[in-house]
């Protein structure tokens, strides 16, 4: 049987979760409020409905659109100083798996416009063609949406499906959408819940080949 690998981009192949828990934290307090550290890291690959609920049930406001506005220009302004890394083996294993012509997409909570620029920084070669974003569908993760479209589009079923995570929020929506799930963790370790989501758990990318070999 083929099977087609799917990558979570944040916190997987791009080490910017650290980023986004800090900018997060950095913008909700601009704005007069605190974020706790575990709040922060609730919100990875959130859909953006989601997101705004808690941001209004947590703040009484809503303020979410304010607060990611000034995460974006916070981070941003980081990027002027600082280039985006990627995460340890991950311009290797895309490297690999074009010489073994290995089929995989990038299953991502990100614009694609970000993973353009963020892909430079980290010098990962990524063909934009294989980017599958939730910003183009209706639900983001832990929603199955995204990866019920990158199937589609890899034209694949779900037994043949891979997905990469390492967030919760990203193994609820593999799982959901009938992938085999591999968490990488990242910024935690998995929970006995989030264990449950999990198939295969990794410490990082150099068993990723194996998967399919």
């Amino acid at each position: 049987m083929s099977r087609t690998l799917f990558f979570d981009l944040d916190g997987v192949l791009l080490d910017t979760e650290p980023l986004y828990r800090r900018f997060w934290m950095e913008a909700i307090e601009k704005c007069g409020h605190e974020m706790r550290e575990e709040e922060a890291l609730g919100l990875r690959s959130l859909d953006a409905s989601l997101s705004r609920a808690w941001f209004a049930k947590r703040y009484g406001s809503d303020i979410y659109d304010t607060v990611r506005e000034t995460r974006k220009q916070l981070m941003e302004a980081y990027r002027a100083d600082h280039k985006i890394q990627a995460k340890k083996g991950a311009a290797e294993l895309l490297r690999e798996m074009a010489e073994k012509k290995i089929r995989y997409f990038i299953v991502t909570a990100s614009p694609l416009s970000r993973v353009e620029r963020y892909k430079k920084d980290a010098g990962l070669e990524i063909d934009p063609a294989l980017v599958i974003s939730t910003k183009s569908i209706s639900r983001g993760k832990p929603y199955p949406d995204v990866y019920l479209e990158a199937q589609r589009i890899a034209g694949c079923d779900p037994e043949e499906s891979i997905a990469i995570e390492d967030s919760p929020n990203g193994i609820r929506s593999a799982k959901a959408a009938g992938c085999y799930t591999v968490m990488i963790p990242d910024l935690t370790e998995p929970t006995e819940e989030d264990l449950q989501y999990c198939d295969k758990v990794l410490k990082d990318l150099s068993g990723i080949i194996d998967l399919i070999s």
